[in-house]
């Protein structure tokens, strides 16, 4: 796929990997839609539009709710009606609800979590197919964990809401190829973002801890390169960039 005046869309990119992907795809010529749950402020999406366009990009802020199935089916009309057409999306909105056992998470704390990581991503993407599928086909990355298939950190919601995430793709990807659209979901390493910070601390070097910009560079190439060959499967950060320094 190529992505010069390509309409990527991508959630959760108020802030962390989320504003580096918006930044490295409008670099690469997309035309970024940046959408969270912030309008303003330094996690906000009209500041990630801001860094985007003193980079030379193109980039619009759309503020919405990912768990808001009315609001994010508008949201895709506004801007398949604004920019002509929808080609790709970046599913990257999360929350974590911190380190917890399974007793400790509360069933707001489960609903919030799952809401957002999984349902999110399902509205999204079904809001965004019927647009994709008038382009001519496109590319949903889903922004997975190792979480989804390992225990022992974060917590259980998380990593259910990460293991519906991949069934997701699989699912989606079967069902959508026959109409041009490739899902794949994608695995990032323990990355230094505000998040990770607030739950280990400062000393997230001491977690090898990568800089959003990789992923955000393995979203690229993802999309770019080999989308067709992962798509309705998981693949690692790790493998996409091997070779490449941090």
């Amino acid at each position: 796929m190529e992505l010069q005046d390509a309409v990527i869309i991508v959630t959760g990119a108020g802030r962390g990997i989320g504003r580096a992907t918006a930044l490295e795809l409008a670099r690469a010529g997309a035309r970024v839609v940046a959408v969270a749950r912030t309008a303003h402020g330094e996690s906000g999406v009209a500041a990630t539009v801001a860094a985007v366009e003193a980079a030379g990009g193109r980039a619009r802020a759309e503020p919405a709710d990912v768990r808001d199935a009315e609001g994010v089916k508008a949201l895709m009309e506004r801007v398949a009606e604004a920019e002509g057409h929808i080609d790709g999306l970046v599913n990257g909105a999360a929350v974590f609800a911190g380190e917890r056992g399974l007793l400790d998470i509360s069933p707001d704390q489960w609903s919030e979590v799952l809401d957002t990581n999984l349902t999110g991503a399902f509205l999204c993407l079904r809001a965004a197919a019927p647009h994709l599928i008038r382009a001519g086909g496109g590319v949903v990355v889903n922004m997975t964990s190792g979480a989804a298939v390992r225990t022992g950190f974060l917590n259980v919601a998380y990593g259910v809401s990460k293991a519906g995430l991949d069934r997701l793709t699989q699912g989606a990807d079967a069902e959508l190829r026959k109409d041009g659209i490739l899902c794949v979901s994608l695995s990032p390493p323990v990355t230094r973002t505000e998040t990770v910070e607030a739950i280990y601390g400062s000393g997230t070097e001491d977690l090898y801890a990568a800089e959003p910009e990789r992923t955000a560079r393995a979203v690229r190439k993802l999309i770019v390169h080999h989308a067709a060959e992962r798509a309705g499967g998981v693949v690692t950060v790790r493998e996409l960039m091997e070779g490449e320094a941090d």
